[in-house]
């Protein structure tokens, strides 16, 4: 979408955003238009801290609590919508009506590329309806290297942080990194490069089964930890 394309859509979303918000008697909270003018300008995938930041660089100043309901807004209306990556917390995306994508992320460097694929949106339907199951909406999300980061790597030494697995996961702890401190504690816990281990839940502090015993580890420790898929 060229400059000129991508500001006349914009600026078509905004009045229609507006036109719904008149139609239903809701309002955005005080400073809202900003927040989403600045959403409107960002293409890719933000956070909220991200909306917030530019806006006080542009010289304004909205608190964090205004952005979150200015988005939130957005997202109700159809502008915006949320996404969960693992590991990066909520992100906020355009929603362009009537297109389905996916997402490549990078676990090295956070780069995240959509991507569309009918015959894969066809085969999960087919899937979740052979499993009898209903489905009503999907989001396949990809975790491996982008091409820049995966360079000169070979494919068995590919591995992630502890923070980015995902409930259900088994893995095999490659390497505990960052400084004496951090290693040692993860050490005293019992957790060591070679383990298999399971993760239990990754909502808050990731929750593993190593060694039969459970584990809570905060997302700044899991990062240091880094795992691979047991093969």
């Amino acid at each position: 979408m060229d400059i000129n394309n991508s500001e006349e859509f914009h600026k078509k979303e905004k009045e229609e955003f507006f036109r719904l918000l008149k139609e239903t008697g809701e309002s955005l909270p005080e400073g809202g238009e900003t927040v989403l003018d600045c959403f409107l300008e960002k293409d890719g995938h933000v956070s909220a801290d991200y909306i917030a930041k530019c806006i006080k660089e542009s010289g304004k100043n909205l608190s964090l609590a205004v952005v979150n309901e200015a988005l939130d807004l957005l997202c109700r209306y159809g502008i915006a919508q949320k996404i969960m990556l693992n590991g990066k917390g909520i992100l906020y995306e355009h929603l362009h009506v009537g297109m389905e994508h996916d997402h490549l992320l990078c676990t090295s460097c956070g780069k995240i590329v959509e991507f569309e694929d009918k015959k894969l949106h066809e085969r999960t339907l087919e899937l979740a309806k052979s499993l009898g199951f209903q489905p009503i909406l999907h989001k396949i999300t990809v975790l491996g290297l982008c091409p820049e980061c995966s360079h000169g790597i070979p494919r068995r030494s590919i591995s992630m942080p502890l923070s980015l697995a995902a409930k259900g996961e088994r893995l095999k702890v490659v390497s505990i990194e960052g400084g004496v401190k951090a290693r040692k504690k993860l050490m005293d816990m019992g957790l060591m490069p070679g383990d298999s281990i399971e993760v239990i839940s990754s909502d808050g502090p990731i929750i593993i089964n190593a060694k039969g015993a459970r584990l809570a580890i905060g997302k700044g420790l899991a990062d240091k930890v880094r795992v691979k898929n047991r093969g």
